[in-house]
């Protein structure tokens, strides 16, 4: 990277100015300056073209809010319509497709209850194509202006290759989805894993947004973390993150899924969870409407009706949720670390054991120093999430691979 090409630094200042415009709304050109380090006239340069480009527009707004006083304070902000991008979730029951516009915002969104999996890959496109098609013509935005969809899929995930190798949804296959929603739909496809996802949606717009590091820690049928570092999610030399369920979390000799014994998922996947009940409180529970639809929603009612069965195996669930916690505290000692779980009153149940348990076995120091929240799941903000990461690249700073491909 030849860091004096003039082109290189106009494409990153103008990265800089988008993103700070984003993070703050509406901002003056003084104040973009200010955050950006950039000089008055390289910010006016920049926003003049954006301005021309139709990405960002001008507020003219009274100074101090005295009318006929000083001069009037021009503000800039992102032009809500400049674009569209299409934020996707697929799990084992449901499809969500999101459309959000240029300043990340929801415009429309539908969940259709299409299964997945054992389907032919070719039918999974036709069917996500499809539901992508309904929420675009419910929000009736022209589809020459959506730029890009972004796509989660639960599993191991390729997001070079916008493959998926092996999946809670589509089980263990391969199955090329950007390749092929890229040919039905003509528009760049990415596929990344739920907690990338949500860490990029924290970052945006949730708990995050002005930390340079955190974890995101998400439970949807296996334990999956997301890491943002340096103002990105960290991907790892295999580019494939980190494998948060496959720490080990014990000496049981509990298999897991992936052939080796006493990994977080096999004590806290949604599959662990629905053992230990069938165990405990038998196979009648788990057969139940609530149980088959949320095994933790199921244990949270029984636990509020009295059931110590189920007390116990939900602070089991925190306590091995906990010690996986520590794990990420004694290795990256990150400003914070955000836990994702499917329901609110689930969240207040399993708090205080997985609490206890991260603290008992974290390093002093560092456990103080991570913030530690709990919330939850949250499909608009999970599709946000997937939306955002087709607008970074609208915006996106030259130095990514979309960049680099472009020079060659």
């Amino acid at each position: 990277m030849k860091i004096a090409d003039p082109l290189l630094m106009r494409e990153i200042n103008k990265f800089h100015v988008l993103e700070t415009i984003r993070c703050h709304g509406q901002i003056s050109r003084v104040e973009i300056s200010e955050r950006t380090l950039l000089s008055g006239t390289t910010v006016s340069a920049i926003t003049g073209a954006l301005i021309e480009e139709g990405l960002i527009h001008a507020t003219h707004t009274e100074a101090n809010g005295e009318t006929h006083r000083g001069r009037p304070r021009v503000l800039l902000g992102l032009v809500a319509d400049a674009a569209y991008v299409l934020g996707i979730k697929i799990s084992e029951a449901t499809t969500t497709v999101t459309l959000i516009d240029f300043q990340g915002e929801v415009v429309t969104s539908v969940q259709l209850p299409i299964r997945l999996s054992r389907q032919p890959a070719e039918v999974i496109a036709d069917l996500i194509e499809d539901a992508m098609d309904d929420c675009i013509n419910k929000s009736g935005v022209n589809r020459k202006r959506i730029r890009g969809i972004g796509i989660g899929v639960p599993g191991l995930v390729d997001p070079r290759s916008g493959r998926s190798y092996a999946s809670s949804v589509f089980g263990e296959r391969e199955v090329p989805l950007s390749a092929l929603l890229g040919e039905r739909t003509g528009l760049p496809v990415k596929l990344e894993k739920p907690a990338n996802l949500l860490a990029l949606a924290e970052a945006w717009f949730g708990y995050a947004q002005r930390d340079k590091s955190f974890g995101v820690i998400v439970l949807d049928q296996t334990a999956s973390l997301g890491l943002w570092l340096d103002d990105d999610v960290h991907r790892g030399a295999s580019t494939l993150g980190p494998t948060f369920g496959h720490l080990k979390v014990g000496s049981q000799g509990v298999a897991c899924d992936c052939g080796q014994l006493d990994c977080l998922n096999a004590h806290v996947s949604d599959a662990a969870l629905r053992k230990h009940a069938a165990d405990a409180l038998g196979s009648g529970f788990v057969q139940t409407a609530l149980a088959r639809t949320s095994i933790t929603a199921a244990l949270a009612e029984a636990c509020d009706a009295g059931e110590a069965e189920a007390r116990k195996i939900i602070d089991g669930h925190g306590a091995k949720l906990g010690v996986g916690v520590s794990h990420v505290i004694n290795l990256i000692n990150p400003e914070k670390i955000i836990v994702v779980l499917e329901s609110q009153r689930y969240c207040d149940l399993v708090e205080p054991a997985l609490r206890a348990a991260a603290a008992a076995n974290s390093f002093r120091a560092h456990y103080a120093s991570t913030e530690l929240i709990l919330h939850t799941l949250d499909d608009q903000l999970w599709a946000r999430g997937a939306a955002a990461l087709m607008l970074r690249d609208i915006y996106s700073a030259p130095w990514t691979s979309a960049y680099q491909e472009e020079l060659q």
